[in-house]
């Protein structure tokens, strides 16, 4: 089964105040046959999170507002078996290990391709549809994953 197939029953959320990159992503899961949410800020989505509670949620560190990490951070409090996958510009001087110490699952640094994103989603998908411990009942090491 590809990654397409298992991630179209899922609900992704992606966070992002570039629009083009946002809108990229977004049309690229789409044409995939994913359920996908868009929001330009943190503020923006919180509410949408609560109506529709997300399987995966990708986010952009440099967030008007709010940063990326305390979002995700928050995603993980209120939904602790989302995948949260953080996003960031290699400028920025993203907090890598910070993020994953708090509980987000992957990292990635801008600009990150197709392949990249598809691996880091992999590597977590198996404690949605696989039955591993959450994130935060139990962090699941890439050892675990792989």
């Amino acid at each position: 089964m590809t990654i397409y197939k298992r991630l179209g029953a899922m609900k992704m959320c992606i966070v992002e105040n570039d629009e083009l990159l946002r809108d990229s992503m977004a049309l690229f899961f789409r044409t995939k046959g994913c359920k996908v949410q868009v929001f330009g800020s943190a503020e923006e989505a919180s509410p949408g999170l609560e109506a529709r509670p997300p399987d995966i949620v990708i986010c952009d560190y440099g967030l008007p507002g709010m940063d990326g990490m305390k979002f995700l951070e928050e995603v993980g409090a209120r939904h602790p078996d989302a995948v949260t996958i953080l996003i960031g510009d290699r400028s920025t001087h993203l907090p890598s290990g910070n993020a994953i110490q708090s509980g987000i699952d992957e990292v990635l640094l801008k600009p990150f391709s197709v392949d990249e994103i598809e691996r880091a989603m992999e590597r977590r998908l198996p404690r949605i549809d696989g039955g591993l411990p959450t994130k935060r009942s139990g962090r699941v090491s890439d050892e675990e994953i792989a």
